[in-house]
């Protein structure tokens, strides 16, 4: 199976859950993203840091009733390459139990 570099970006364990869960849910504040993932603060801003700078996801400030959050969303480039590596694994899965 080749991947492409936005592939390979999401093609670890942390980075495909944080993208299942905004493919999913769509836009998430980082707290939501938290509970969803049960990774750590720190686990969770790096990796949206990390996809960030490939451009696979985009986040802002939002003023909610509960104060300033953080919220996260796929860009157009990031749902392609998610949909593109679940295709990939399905196919590889599918190749592999006949």
């Amino acid at each position: 199976m080749k991947l492409t570099d936005t592939e390979t970006a999401l093609f670890n364990a942390k980075r495909f859950t944080i993208t299942t869960v905004l493919y999913v849910r769509g836009p998430q504040t980082m707290a939501q993203l938290r509970k969803a993932t049960g990774l750590s603060w720190g686990d969770l801003d790096s990796n949206i840091r990390y996809m960030e700078k490939r451009g696979l996801v985009k986040s802002r400030k939002v003023v909610t009733k509960e104060g300033p959050r953080t919220l996260v969303e796929l860009t157009e480039n990031g749902e392609k390459a998610y949909v593109s590596l679940v295709s990939k694994l399905t196919q590889t899965i599918r190749g592999i139990t006949g």
